[in-house]
């Protein structure tokens, strides 16, 4: 059976053509790594470049993006520094009162910082797989100018960028 309408076709230069609903509204996704940005589009069909200014202003919101990705890490980072200084274990009491991680609020709230940092994560990830070369180094030079601006908040030990 014939499923070739279904979906897209990779051609001998590894480029999957989605479907074509016009002359200007389809998409190029590279297989193989590439430096060509036309007609790429980023994780979403509507994310589609068409022109040399809408690639530098996908450029520019993919450096935002890594950026907020690295400040996310950081709000992490400084929640979880401050319920570290606070004594007691999780879940304990210390003369009588909670401490900061046996509040219910406070841990729901390191659990949504968590979870947004981990789709964030994810979505880079995405973004990354377009095989794009400028794409990549947008992703890079946010994460090395989210660094340099927020680093004095990790941990050593919490160096690199996760997916997960």
């Amino acid at each position: 059976m014939d499923h070739s309408q279904h979906m897209g076709q990779v051609n001998a230069d590894g480029i999957e053509k989605m479907h074509d609903f016009g002359e200007s509204a389809h998409c190029r996704t590279h297989m193989l790594f590439t430096w060509d940005s036309k007609d790429l589009c980023i994780v979403f069909d509507w994310w589609h470049i068409r022109s040399s200014i809408g690639f530098f202003v996908s450029l520019l919101v993919v450096l935002v993006l890594s950026l907020g990705y690295e400040y996310i890490r950081a709000i992490n980072a400084a929640v979880d520094s401050d319920a570290e200084t606070l004594p007691g274990p999780s879940g304990s009491k210390k003369d009588g009162k909670p401490t900061y991680l046996s509040r219910p609020r406070s841990r729901i709230y390191r659990a949504a910082v968590y979870a947004l940092q981990v789709l964030y994560s994810f979505f880079l990830m995405l973004v990354f797989m377009t095989y794009n070369g400028w794409i990549m180094l947008a992703v890079v030079g946010g994460a090395f100018t989210g660094h340099l601006l927020w680093s004095s908040r990790f941990d050593r030990s919490s160096r690199g960028m996760f997916c997960h």
